[in-house]
């Protein structure tokens, strides 16, 4: 007989991803396929996905998606490029078209409970995923559960402000640190032409010739430790992940954890006060948000029959 499976779906701006995963993290085939433009065109697809597997070997749906995520009611808000998704309910969907249950999960939320489940924060009572993208996002792990907060928007970590009334763009954290705008900046400080390549910026960083290159990711690894500092001393977590594309350069998880040693050297009350943290990057890659979703699923129903 065939293992039952959950149907783990990651919608992004560009693509979205799917695959089985089994109840141990397992994962089954997976494919991708493009993202669609309109809401008529998500419903195809989401139903062409659907049937090209076993429903009755399904368990159940676990979506992970950008936006403000209603994981109770299963409906989503500002999905950003994703804007035809603002208030639509995933959850009615599966249940009254395929009779499926279906969780929903922020992506950044979906991380941290993979890595939670199955990676870095494996084990860990208090942890924090900080994913390094176009924004800033995230994950919440308090008292080894997801702190989702009372808006469901708890680790937004792109809208922490430096001066609240001076709304320039560059005091968002969102933008500060994008890896989106770092790389575009340094492309701009090399002369290269577009399309941004990161591995090309990384190589030339490593390579350590460019004084004005080492001074942007000098600044760059500054800001994301000032982001881990503060919120060290809000939340005293003992791990910080680093996801998004970006963290699989080795280079960048080096620098952050030198600049924060030379940090806490400088600063003896911030060393004497806090212990040091461990940060690391994630384990899972581009499975994360799949997998991340799935445990939420397991985690908030478990194993069910489908709907009756």
């Amino acid at each position: 007989m065939s293992r039952q499976y959950y149907l783990g779906i990651d919608i992004g701006g560009t693509h979205i991803k799917y695959a089985k995963v089994y109840a141990d993290g397992e994962m089954g085939e997976k494919h991708k396929v493009d993202s669609p433009h309109d809401l008529p065109e998500f419903l195809s697809q989401i139903d062409y996905i659907y049937n090209l597997f076993e429903p009755e070997q399904i368990i159940s749906v676990a979506i992970s998606l950008p936006g403000k995520v209603d994981s109770e009611e299963g409906v989503v808000y500002f999905g950003g490029s994703l804007e035809y998704l603002h208030q639509f309910n995933l959850k009615t969907l599966f249940e009254e078209k395929y009779n499926k249950q279906c969780t929903i999960i922020n992506d950044g939320k979906a991380a941290a409970l993979c890595e939670l489940w199955l990676g870095n924060l494996k084990g860990t009572a208090n942890g924090i995923v900080i994913t390094l993208g176009t924004g800033v996002g995230g994950g919440i792990i308090l008292d080894g559960k997801l702190h989702q907060g009372k808006n469901f928007q708890a680790g937004e970590f792109s809208f922490i402000n430096k001066d609240v009334f001076n709304l320039d763009r560059k005091n968002i954290t969102g933008y500060e640190l994008s890896a989106v705008n770092f790389i575009g900046k340094c492309y701009r400080s090399l002369g290269l032409p577009e399309p941004y390549d990161g591995r090309k910026v990384f190589d030339e960083i490593s390579k350590k010739n460019n004084s004005a290159l080492t001074e942007l990711f000098c600044d760059y690894t500054k800001a994301i430790v000032n982001l881990i500092v503060n919120l060290q001393a809000i939340l005293d977590v003992e791990t910080i992940l680093i996801g998004g594309g970006i963290s699989e350069q080795p280079l960048l998880i080096e620098e952050i954890n030198k600049q924060y040693r030379l940090f806490r050297e400088k600063s003896v009350y911030y060393g004497q006060t806090f212990e040091p943290l461990t940060i690391d990057t994630c384990a899972f890659k581009n499975d994360s948000n799949i997998l991340g979703a799935v445990f939420a699923d397991i985690r908030k129903q478990g194993v069910r029959e489908p709907i009756s």
